[in-house]
């Protein structure tokens, strides 16, 4: 053969394998590139379905979440807005204000703690016919409001009955008193719910508390004490206790602790009502019906009649008292007082004393 033969088949042979291998590189960088090009076609679909697929199952739950927490709130929101409603009830008091009364001046008023919201209610319903920086209500106790109403300085009190001590105390400003009722109250017996004892007769009750019964076993077939609870001797429900129910020196020493006074120092005072499944104690209706939240007590019967404010207004609840307004009886007729009296005997004025929290008369 030819050397100038060899020659060109030999370059058409490296020529053809040049050839391969430039097809063999074009082919895999076309391959790798069509392979970028369909991952990257795919990358737009695949990460939104996947986010999307996220994103909707979280909306959905979040959905589903949303209205159930909103509910709730919503809920625990009007509890809340009816539990304050009812602990602090918000009463317009002017309503029951009326142009009949207090075109002059405005009467001085005592009153003592238990006859206190009568007071501040009269006061927020005619508080436009008080001037203003005008004090009209007083606080103190039944025995200082008694002086200062006989010696001028009050021209009224809101009260409880009077002790014939405190009656007493006419004879030394040579003045008397007279006592208008007003409202109607009543002194209640409590016990715990785990106690099934449901009535007591009035004799039961001075009994335990005279100390001549000391055990339920008389009443409830278990034996067991009974904690007889009192007031301290100086409140006045204690006060109201000894008019109605047993005399001072009838009633036997009550439950005592050892507590720390106002001096930092031991001393021994009556003990307070535990609510124990053996314990009895009592209290006025006004408080016990509107300041004791414990459910786990209940007002008993007495003599079979249970203490509520129909029996109570109707009068057959047998341990029953009254509020008064009580004013010198030489005052005027037409006097800031009488008109006080004669509104709160009035049908307006007893809707104030109900609203108030009270019993209003029958």
């Amino acid at each position: 053969m030819k050397k100038s033969t060899k020659i060109v088949i030999y370059f058409l042979f490296v020529l053809l394998f040049v050839s391969m291998v430039s097809t063999a590189i074009y082919m895999s960088f076309a391959e790798k590139t069509q392979q970028q090009t369909q991952t990257a076609d795919k990358m737009p679909e695949q990460t939104p379905k996947i986010d999307l697929q996220k994103t909707v199952q979280k909306t959905e739950e979040n959905d589903e979440q949303t209205p159930q927490n909103t509910e709730q709130m919503t809920e625990d929101t009007e509890q809340t807005a009816e539990e304050i409603t009812e602990q602090t009830p918000q009463i317009d008091w002017t309503q029951f204000s009326t142009t009949d009364f207090y075109d002059g001046s405005f009467p001085k008023i005592g009153v003592c703690a238990v006859t206190a919201p009568i007071g501040e209610n009269i006061v927020s319903a005619f508080y436009h016919s008080i001037p203003e920086y005008e004090t009209v209500l007083y606080y103190d106790t039944i025995e200082n409001n008694i002086q200062k109403l006989l010696s001028g300085e009050y021209d009224i009190i809101l009260s409880p009955f009077l002790s014939d001590d405190l009656l007493a105390l006419q004879q030394q400003y040579y003045t008397e008193l007279e006592l208008i009722p007003i409202a109607n109250e009543a002194i209640v017996f409590l016990v715990s719910n785990k106690n099934s004892l449901q009535n007591l007769y009035l004799e039961d009750i001075q009994n335990i508390y005279s100390g001549s019964i000391t055990n339920w076993e008389n009443f409830t077939r278990e034996e067991e004490d009974i904690v007889a609870y009192q007031k301290p001797e100086n409140s006045l429900i204690q006060y109201l206790f000894h008019s109605l129910v047993l005399s001072k020196s009838s009633v036997m020493e009550p439950p005592h602790q050892i507590k720390i006074n106002e001096n930092r120092e031991l001393e021994k005072a009556t003990s307070y009502y535990d609510g124990g499944e053996y314990a009895i104690a009592y209290d006025t209706y006004y408080y016990a019906s509107n300041m004791l939240f414990d459910y786990n007590i209940k007002m008993l019967a007495i003599d079979g009649i249970y203490p509520t404010k129909r029996n109570i207004k109707r009068g057959i609840y047998p341990i029953m008292t009254n509020y008064y307004a009580i004013v010198r009886t030489n005052s005027n007729a037409n006097s800031p007082e009488r008109t006080l009296v004669q509104y709160l005997t009035s049908l307006t004025g007893q809707q104030l004393i109900e609203q108030s929290g009270y019993i209003p008369l029958n």
